[in-house]
């Protein structure tokens, strides 16, 4: 098989696309595995300063996997800015703009994955997702406690995003589409509720040994797979 064969997702862009694509995910992958090293390790300039290209890099990548499909590797550099945003994650006003920075991330992957759907998504259900939502929201302000007004506010709203792209990509499966591929977001996104659990435990609870490792070993993981599995579902 050639490397520009039918079944190619370069067979139409061409070996310019396919190469770019090949160098952006192999420095994607060298600044992952430089970036769990420095985590591991707990050297606390290097790890910040790797942390943002990771996304910027498979961004880049997808970028040329995905030419055709702007809003995947858009809403990978937004991520990009929400790691930058929740390097300082403890700082409420960070944690709260990350927060709101990847929200919009997980709704251009939500847009995404409608677009995948054998039936079109009617008005009032991205009506009834956004009042889930403000409602998620609400509840969680009820229930702060002596929590912070602002993060017990945010954080269920936030983590609503979540389980709305999980909703879309079980609805997928059961749709008979793209399922291998839709396995892959599923399974992306349940790891990235972990990551997501540890940053929440260590937040607000108590600090670990490690834990921006833990953190972002599961994080990297998940983006990988949701961005990986869109892409493919896309381009079948």
């Amino acid at each position: 098989m050639t490397a520009l064969a039918i079944d190619s997702p370069f067979a139409k862009t061409g070996i310019g696309f396919e190469t770019g694509f090949w160098i952006f995910i192999a420095l994607y992958a060298a600044v992952v595995v430089a970036h769990l090293v420095f985590c591991f390790l707990m050297i606390p300039f290097w790890r910040k300063l790797t942390k943002p290209l990771c996304m910027v890099m498979l961004g880049a990548a997808m970028a040329f996997f995905v030419p055709d499909h702007p809003l995947v590797y858009i809403s990978c550099w937004i991520s990009a800015i929400g790691d930058i945003l929740l390097i300082n994650n403890k700082v409420p006003k960070y944690f709260l703009s990350g927060a709101a920075v990847f929200a919009v991330a997980h709704t251009l992957n939500v847009v995404n994955q409608t677009k995948l759907l054998s039936y079109h998504v009617a008005w009032y259900v991205w009506l009834i997702l956004a009042l889930v939502v403000v409602l998620a929201g609400i509840i969680g302000y009820c229930m702060r406690g002596k929590g912070s007004a602002a993060i017990s506010t945010v954080s269920p709203a936030y983590a609503c995003f979540h389980f709305i792209n999980i909703a879309f990509a079980i609805l997928l499966i059961v749709d008979g589409g793209f399922v291998p591929y839709e396995i892959m977001i599923l399974l992306g996104y349940l790891i990235y509720v972990v990551s997501d659990l540890i940053v929440n435990y260590v937040t607000n609870k108590q600090d670990i040994n490690r834990r921006d490792f833990y953190i972002m070993i599961t994080y990297l993981s998940g983006q990988t797979l949701i961005y990986f599995g869109l892409a493919l579902a896309l381009l079948a």
